[in-house]
């Protein structure tokens, strides 16, 4: 009976390790597009702001008009990006939500001075270190969070 019962935990134990693995699988593609996205994202709004800067310098009216064109032509692509990166993460995550306010502050015209927008840049890149680090950290380490590791250690410490 003994045998029967360790039987029925091992092969509860490795479906269990198998579906945990295939998440980790999963989560290792989310943490890689998202980590692009993020790459992506900053990318353009740099650009935007590089823009931005540039076109509110200038005094001429017909270029200034051009200027607000190409920003809306940039804007709107980083917004695509940001939505992107927004619907990748649950709405009640904290660290999630403060990365993307901290995300959408690099389109904002307050943010355009090259040094404070560099310094927002920096906050953004590491939010998303810290959070993208913790979601790694979960998926190298798919069977610390299973129960049933628990509980097929403890029957196999039983059984010595």
């Amino acid at each position: 009976m003994t045998t029967i019962i360790t039987g029925i935990a091992v092969a509860f134990f490795v479906a269990i390790m198998a579906r945990q693995l295939k998440i980790s699988e999963f989560r290792q593609v989310w943490i890689n597009e998202i980590r692009k996205e993020i790459s992506e994202y900053i990318t353009k709004a740099d650009e935007w702001s590089e823009t931005y800067l540039d076109y509110n310098l200038d005094s001429e009216r017909e270029r200034k008009a051009q200027g607000y064109l190409k920003l809306n032509s940039i804007k709107y692509e980083a917004f695509q990006l940001y939505r992107s990166i927004k619907i990748r993460f649950k709405i009640d995550d904290d660290e999630a939500n403060e990365l993307l306010s901290t995300l959408i502050n690099l389109l904002d015209p307050k943010f355009s001075e090259r040094n404070t927008w560099g310094k927002e840049a920096d906050k953004a890149v590491l939010q998303a270190r810290m959070l993208l680090k913790k979601e790694w950290e979960t998926t190298k380490n798919p069977l610390k969070t299973i129960a049933a590791y628990k509980f097929f250690a403890f029957l196999h410490k039983g059984n010595k």
